[in-house]
Parts: C-alpha cells; structure tokens; sequence
C-alpha cells in the first residue's frame, strides 16, 4: 500500500457499522484501517461461527468477507438469510475464487481506491435512486409539472454529464472532472437522485485534491447509480404523465 493509497477519503462513513470477516490478520488490519479512516465503525472476526454471532446479535450495514477462507459460503449465506433486509456484502477475491452474490467485489491485494468504490457502490445501492419523500419537500409532489419538466431536462443531461466526466478523468483533467461533478452533483439534488448527488459530490471532492488514484474506480459506481436513478425518474415521469 503506498503512503497515496494510505490517505483516508471523506468521512462518508460516520452512522455506518462495517463487519469485516477474514482470516488472513493483515489482510483484516488492512481493511480495518482504511475503514476507520474513512469514518466507519468497523467489527472483525474471522470467517467462522464468530462472524455469524455478530451478525445475529448486531446492527451491521456491510459485511466485507474473505472469499478465500474456509468459512465464506456460510457467512454470505448468513448475510442472504438475514432476517428483514439481506445485509449487503463486498467479497475480497482472488483468481479462482469469488462469491457469486456479493454486491461488489475487490481483488486481493486491496487497493484503497478499489474498497472504497465498492464500499459506496454498496451504500449507494442501499440509499435507493430516488428519494421520493424529498420530492415531495423540493417539489410538493411527485405528480407536480414543474417537477416532470426538470426531470425530462435532467435525463438527456445527466447522461451527457457522465460521458463528459469519464472523458475528463480518462485525459487527467481534474479541473474540469470538478467541474462536472459539482454540476452533476446539483441537478440530482434537485430531482431527489441522491445517490447519483452522493458519488458525484465524491469526485468533485476528489478532483479538486487532484486524487488520480481513487476517481477511476468510482467512474462505474457514477455510472450505475445514473442509471439506476435515471430508469426510477423515467417510472415516475410515466406515473404522472397525465399532468405532467
């Protein structure tokens, strides 16, 4: 890990309970530390019976398990078989090695840049794309014309914002990616997309530091969660089309 892997990222982490199951102590050390860093409170165990009692005992958002250790089916089985919400899962892979439900998964050895955009793939996911509730605050409703408007202007946008980002960052062009992100980051916010407001807001951040290293592995988070909101606000468009 070099001392530019090192460096912690905003302290996005604050409220969330990280479990990282693993045998391997340094590679628990590891993943422990950046967490930490970026604001997490974070539970280790190794990937036996003593991971399954933590999550049967304790409110964890995210579970980061070791697909090599012996015990890594019955733990992401656990997670699956939760009771309520399944909890999410990053599974840490080598060759030959993978968990086929995990949510996101990160090549061993762990990059920083690499766990922290599968961690806020994760969370992203979780925080849903549209935040129908806000709607309703920014717009009185979701059925509100001036809200259909915007979000007919946003769709085409936020879609040519992500291509002009990628295309940016692919030619190392951090004042203008900041640029972009901060202008992607506020027309979300004002169509409630705020998982797509979250990771942009991230790479602005990122790129006005001049972090080369840790804006590429968020590129394919940005691209998901815009799609993902994008598709939500096209089935809300279709619901109030008769007033739109």
């Amino acid at each position: 890990m070099t001392d530019h892997d090192a460096m912690p990222g905003p302290p996005d982490g604050a409220g969330y309970t990280v479990l990282v199951a693993e045998d391997s102590p340094a590679v628990t050390l590891m993943v422990r530390t950046l967490l930490v860093r970026w604001g997490f409170t974070v539970m280790t165990a190794r990937c036996d019976a003593s991971a399954l009692r933590l999550l049967a005992d304790a409110r964890i958002d995210l579970v980061i398990i070791g697909a090599t250790a012996a015990g890594a089916a019955l733990v992401a089985e656990a997670c699956a078989g939760m009771g309520g919400e399944p909890a999410p899962f990053v599974a840490l892979v080598t060759q030959g090695h993978h968990l086929p439900a995990a949510r996101a998964q990160v090549a061993l050895p762990v990059s920083a840049p690499a766990l922290r955009a599968a961690v806020w793939q994760c969370l992203a996911a979780d925080a849903g794309p549209i935040d129908t509730a806000a709607i309703s605050t920014l717009w009185g409703s979701t059925t509100n014309p001036v809200f259909h408007r915007i979000v007919r202007v946003f769709i085409p946008e936020a879609r040519h914002q992500l291509r002009r980002i990628q295309d940016l960052v692919s030619a190392g062009d951090w004042s203008a990616t900041e640029v972009e992100a901060h202008a992607l980051k506020g027309a979300a916010a004002n169509v409630a997309a705020h998982a797509i407001r979250d990771v942009a807001a991230r790479i602005e951040t990122l790129a006005e530091r001049g972090d080369r290293l840790s804006i590429p592995p968020l590129l394919e988070t940005l691209r998901i969660v815009t799609e993902q909101g994008i598709m939500a606000l096209e089935r809300i468009a279709a619901a109030g089309a008769g007033v739109a």
